[in-house]
């Protein structure tokens, strides 16, 4: 991921001022480069990481955002367990210029590999309460907080949609977000005044993407070859776009939607 996504000469208009966000699983890869952005934007950020192994790259995040002149916490939290999801919502309201949080961008995820034949309770656990139950749960904690024009995000993925082996459970649980989106725009879009939106990456050159399986790599590659906007796998930078326009105010007429941030790919 590259640390600065704009330009460093390039000022960068602060749509985005006096707003409070909070961005899980923020340490590396698209969830960093959406803090690092949302920051450099006038957000005061919550940066998430879940383990020791991630606490120098968060710090990094965490002054990077600093380094703009927006406000950052950094909070070590398991996503899956709700005291920790709590901890999240303190963070926000102690950065909070007005006790409420504007932003949720729910990016936490496990991409594990498994096919079905080897698949066991606890893969399938590890993997529903990161994607699915942690931002069911997140967003409830949030509910008394969330300002008005607020905006909840949940990152999916083209695998929702693409059928490939050994991702019965992430496909499930992004396909379950989807679902997650419409149901909650509807829900809670006049009861908060909040849009709701996934944005859909197709392959990320994250750490996540590059640790897969490498059967997993190659059923994708012709997947990737047939890309219509490159034949090349996705940037953080072409992802992070996507999600400060849902962030902001010119987005206030697009709810319950999935934006397609895959280069147009499309299942061969």
């Amino acid at each position: 991921m590259a640390a600065t996504l704009v330009p460093a000469d390039v000022k960068v208009l602060g749509n985005l001022a006096g707003k409070t966000a909070i961005v899980t699983g923020s340490s590396r890869g698209i969830g960093a480069g959406i803090a690092i952005e949302l920051g450099r934007r006038g957000a005061n950020v919550v940066v998430n990481y879940t383990s020791q192994r991630g606490a120098d790259a968060a710090v990094k995040v965490l002054k990077s955002i600093q380094d703009c002149g927006s406000k950052a916490a950094l909070v070590q939290a398991d996503v899956t367990k709700l005291s920790d999801l709590q901890k999240l919502v303190g963070a926000a309201l102690s950065i909070s210029p007005n006790g409420t949080i504007d932003i949720l961008v729910h990016n936490a995820g496990n991409g594990d590999d498994c096919y079905l034949a080897d698949m066991t309770e606890e893969f399938y656990e590890k993997q529903s309460d990161i994607n699915l139950k942690a931002p069911i749960f997140l967003t409830h904690l949030a509910l008394p907080y969330l300002a008005q024009g607020g905006r909840i995000i949940l990152m999916s993925s083209v695998s929702a949609r693409l059928g490939v082996p050994q991702q019965t459970v992430y496909a499930a649980t992004k396909a379950g977000l989807e679902s997650l989106c419409k149901v909650w725009a509807t829900e809670l879009g006049r009861k908060y005044s909040v849009t709701v939106n996934c944005v859909s990456p197709g392959p990320i050159s994250t750490d996540m993407w590059w640790d897969s399986d490498p059967a997993l790599l190659a059923d994708f590659q012709p997947i990737i070859d047939a890309t219509p906007a490159a034949a090349r796998v996705g940037d953080v930078g072409d992802v992070v776009p996507i999600v400060m326009f849902l962030c902001s105010e010119e987005s206030r007429w697009v709810t319950g939607s999935v934006v397609s941030a895959s280069g147009g790919m499309t299942f061969i």
